[in-house]
């Protein structure tokens, strides 16, 4: 045991050098009492918060423990075990547990953790597919989750260009954006927003000084969340994997309205079932995204009218051989859906534009874009690019990245 205390003085040597970025979504999570849970996808930023937690929390006196779950100390010991040692053993109270997917069983041992020692708080991170109430342990009850994702465009200004700006809210942005986008005074704001969209979404880029390194950075990590964490979490083999990577790729290289579950089956010679659950695979490891109807129903949640990259950033690492209006149509949109997404409001496909929220149309596209498809709404907006201020009913894209 005391190893596990050693490995986290040398880890946070380590950590305590490098500076340290606190988003406002940390402020939730550490309020949470007892147990907490933060998933989400690779490169989000789950590990360096459960250290930097750890510091605060007083690990250096031994009044917090961070591990991980893949450490080789689990061959032959439990996290019951462990658990069971801090409590009788010393005085550390916050257990932070990394990557707990990683370990088997971790439910069930979880669960016991919970039951057994009340006064041990626990933060555990996680891949996003976790599923609380799977299986017959049910945690949901005992578990407070939060979902950790990828920086937006206002965390990478404070983050990247030290530049603070207010957090607004969807309402504050349809009724106020002219102001807002008069009052910023942002000197750059569009090429600040234009590197958002290539390399502002995951945190670790700040780690590389050139493009290429954090694009292949971010390709290790797509292809170790295919080949690791879905082939563990769902007990698949490489062939099978195989074809999840190819499913990742459609969805990569084709627009947005182009793919639906029976083209792919039939494009990959598969039953629709299958791919139906590994395109769900990849939506749930953060790699991809759906666009559904609003109309409500199983069917139409079983069956996407769009299907998205999980962030823009993706899309600038694949290098796609794109036309450059079909790939910044794309890029425009998968900014909106994740941003939208991000802050956990519904955004549906719409007939008439290109999105619905609430009981709003909105079109997205260059700062010239018209309003021909929408001109006959009520409530409908033009979202533009390469703009910075816009008018009654066109709307600055940039302002969406503002809301968390």
């Amino acid at each position: 045991m005391e190893l596990l205390f050693e490995i986290q003085r040398i880890i946070i040597e380590q950590v305590e050098t490098q500076p340290f970025f606190w988003r406002d979504q940390f402020n939730q999570f550490v309020a949470t009492e007892h147990v907490c849970g933060i998933i989400g996808a690779r490169g989000i930023g789950k590990t360096t918060f459960l250290l930097r937690h750890a510091i605060q929390s007083g690990a250096k006196k031994r009044e917090a423990l961070y591990v991980s779950a893949d450490n080789i100390f689990f061959l032959e010991n439990s996290l019951v075990d462990l658990a069971h040692y801090l409590y009788k053993q010393t005085t550390t109270r916050l257990f932070l547990i990394d990557e707990i997917h990683k370990y088997p069983n971790w439910r069930q041992e979880l669960k016991n953790i919970v039951d057994t020692f009340p006064s041990i708080r626990i933060f555990f991170s996680g891949s996003s597919m976790i599923d609380l109430v799977e299986g017959k342990y049910d945690l949901s009850r005992r578990v407070v989750l939060h979902k950790l994702c990828g920086l937006s465009f206002r965390e990478y200004l404070q983050l990247s260009h030290q530049i603070a700006l207010p957090k607004l809210t969807f309402g504050e942005i349809l009724s106020s954006h002219l102001q807002i986008a008069q009052e910023l005074q942002v000197t750059g704001v569009l090429r600040y927003f234009a590197e958002y969209l290539r390399i502002g979404y995951y945190p670790f880029f700040k780690g590389y000084s050139q493009d290429r390194d954090k694009f292949q950075a971010l390709d290790n990590s797509v292809q170790m969340t295919i080949y690791e964490d879905i082939a563990t979490l769902h007990s698949l083999k490489t062939p099978t994997l195989g074809t999840i990577e190819k499913l990742y790729k459609f969805v990569l290289n084709s627009s947005p309205g182009e793919l639906n579950a029976s083209k792919l089956a039939n494009s990959l010679d598969k039953d629709f079932e299958s791919i139906s659950n590994y395109l769900k695979y990849l939506e749930q490891a953060g790699l991809i995204r759906f666009l559904y109807p609003g109309n409500s129903g199983q069917a139409s949640l079983r069956n996407p009218v769009k299907m998205y990259p999980e962030n823009t950033n993706l899309i600038h690492a694949a290098y796609l051989p794109l036309a450059q209006d079909q790939a910044k149509g794309k890029i425009r949109e998968t900014f909106v859906v994740n941003q939208i997404q991000n802050v956990e409001k519904a955004i549906f496909y719409s007939s008439i534009g290109d999105f619905k929220i609430e009981d709003c149309i909105f079109e997205v596209g260059g700062k010239a874009k018209n309003r021909r498809q929408i001109g006959g709404e009520k409530n409908a907006y033009i979202l533009a690019d390469d703009l910075i201020v816009g008018s009654q009913a066109v709307i600055p894209l940039y302002l969406f990245g503002l809301m968390y």
